[in-house]
């Protein structure tokens, strides 16, 4: 799975951390089988190929590991995928999800698209309290962005908070859901998904009013439609400024 944007030149992965190995499908699905089947079958049908390609982990990256009440978090597995052809959009970002809930643990999941593509998938989890195995995770937030946005080289691990594992995730996310241009380090990961929710969602408004406006008959409807797309720009550009960082190139790919 040669790709530009991979996991190991993501994270700048070191030597130690890196992994070669095939995750089958039926790995991967084992999870949901019992409870929840229509689950497992997308997963079958959605992924076609699967691998791990890095563990972090206190010796591999030399950040310690994690623990209090709620979490332990000894070791992040890195994984690629890549996603069938006939997958909608849907589908594809519940596969990500089925990833993240099917490990007791946070996950850096990066996902092949047909049209070549790549994603990167994060969520903030916590494992499940109802699950007797103690091996599957609930997410309380999950980011989805595009590889080929992210700043270069701005979620190298050395560039994260390496206080100890679950920081170093909570600052990747946090990141990420910036693009690689965080406006400070105040923003809180959760924050950071927030925002840049509300900001996707913004810009397809936007988008979707600036066409109707486009093509509106009526004068008077085409004013209406023209003074709500302004409102929305400044909204945009609060968002914006509240995730960037201001002195970075928002254009940058």
């Amino acid at each position: 799975m040669p790709h530009e944007h991979d996991g190991v030149s993501l994270l700048g992965l070191p030597e130690a951390a890196r992994q070669q190995h095939r995750i089958t499908k039926k790995m991967l699905a084992a999870q949901f089988e019992d409870q929840a089947p229509a689950d497992a079958r997308l997963i079958t049908k959605a992924v076609t190929l699967a691998r791990l390609v890095g563990i972090l982990r206190p010796e591999t990256i030399q950040v310690p590991k994690h623990q209090d009440a709620d979490r332990t978090v000894v070791d992040i597995p890195v994984l690629e995928v890549v996603l069938a052809d006939k997958t909608t959009a849907a589908d594809r970002t519940r596969v990500t999800e089925l990833v993240h809930r099917s490990m007791a643990k946070p996950v850096v999941l990066l996902a092949y698209m047909p049209d070549g593509a790549t994603t990167l998938s994060l969520a903030l989890s916590h494992v499940s309290r109802t699950d007797p195995t103690r091996s599957t995770s609930v997410i309380d937030a999950h980011v989805v962005v595009s590889a080929g946005q992210i700043k270069p080289g701005a979620l190298h691990l050395e560039r994260l908070d390496r206080t100890d594992m679950w920081a170093l995730y909570r600052d990747l996310v946090r990141t990420a859901a910036a693009d690689g241009r965080p406006v400070g380090t105040t923003l809180q990961a959760a924050d950071a998904i927030a925002l840049r929710r509300r900001l996707t969602d913004l810009e397809i408004e936007l988008t979707t009013v600036v066409r109707d406006a486009r093509q509106a008959k009526n004068q008077q409807r085409r004013i209406e439609l023209n003074t709500q797309a302004r409102t929305l720009r400044a909204q945009v550009e609060r968002v914006r400024d509240t995730l960037y960082s201001p002195d970075q190139d928002l254009g940058a790919t």
